[in-house]
């Protein structure tokens, strides 16, 4: 029986992607051109050790996603080990940043059958993954407007996305988004219920706070604020990774994520300063996306070399 089909790229949508990021970076670079010198000094306040602790709190928030990917995996009846799913989570994850958005699916749904696991299933699992990511970072992103009132006038939208956020969060609706990707993954997804989807929504909550506080890390020199300023970085980057996904042509959200950053913190922080931290907080991610990538297919390729002499040893 033949597998399901997988997805195929689009060559139009891989050129607008690039097209995009290069007018998004030139653009941003225009608009920063009086601010460079401030942007270089604000970048020598920041600590080397809050960098790397930054890093490490991106590297913990991904880890969580892992868990929750797993999770979205085994609601719909394929369970694996948290090992397994991050051998198949983070070698996928790094084909968002090629233009398309169809790579880390493609990527999942072949190294989920080296685990047993049908390719369309992964594909499914991926595809709740991400709409258990959508939810919550409304929900996360919705502090931003509760934390500061002033951001209303620019964010205020958001918040006519919080009812739609719960709505959205039904197992029900779910389901119907489950039974309609059937189609192309070839596989009927099961009923999904309320106890299936807790694990995988109460692991966003730490992965959302892990990044919020790697913006504070690196915010914190900036300000005298401690709560406020958290709560600002945890709302923004959760309303920035909403914004970088409906502007799919961005991989991995670049540009629009940060740009999301740069006014929500440039009240509290300053231009130069809230630029400097979504600058960095940007390399962190591409940074833990990529060692995790490399840990973790490191692993996969261990793993992949060692099966076919088991056979032969255990004879």
């Amino acid at each position: 029986m033949a597998g399901p089909a997988a997805p195929r790229p689009s060559r139009r949508a891989d050129l607008l992607a690039v097209a995009f990021v290069v007018v998004a970076v030139g653009v941003a670079a225009w608009a920063l051109r009086d601010e460079l010198p401030d942007v270089l000094a604000a970048i020598g306040k920041i600590a080397w050790w809050r960098m790397l602790l930054a890093l490490a709190c991106v590297v913990a928030g991904l880890m969580a996603t892992a868990e929750v990917w797993k999770y979205c995996l085994s609601a719909l009846g394929s369970s694996v080990s948290s090992g397994a799913a991050r051998q198949i989570f983070f070698p996928a994850q790094v084909g968002k940043y090629l233009p398309g958005s169809i790579w880390p699916f493609l990527a999942q749904m072949r190294f989920a059958r080296e685990h047993g696991v049908p390719g369309g299933l992964a594909l499914l699992a991926g595809s709740v993954f991400l709409v258990v990511h959508a939810v919550t970072s409304v929900l996360v992103g919705a502090l931003l407007l509760i934390s500061q009132p002033a951001l209303v006038s620019r964010f205020g939208w958001a918040g006519l996305f919080v009812p739609l956020a719960f709505v959205l969060l039904h197992p029900k609706v779910i389901n119907l988004l489950a039974r309609k990707l059937a189609g192309r993954s070839g596989v009927e997804p099961p009923v999904l219920r309320w106890r299936d989807l807790v694990r995988p929504l109460a692991w966003m909550f730490p992965a959302w706070l892990a990044y919020g506080l790697a913006g504070y890390l690196l915010a914190a020199p900036f300000t005298d604020s401690i709560l406020q300023l958290l709560v600002v970085c945890t709302g923004a980057f959760a309303l920035g990774w909403i914004v970088g996904l409906v502007v799919f042509i961005a991989p991995a959200g670049v540009g629009a994520r940060e740009a999301v950053l740069i006014l929500a913190l440039t009240p509290l922080l300053g231009v130069a300063a809230a630029t400097t931290v979504s600058l960095i907080l940007r390399v962190a991610h591409t940074l833990a996306d990529v060692l995790l990538a490399l840990r973790y297919g490191l692993v996969r390729a261990r793993r992949n070399h060692r099966e076919p002499e088991e056979p032969v040893a255990s004879a």
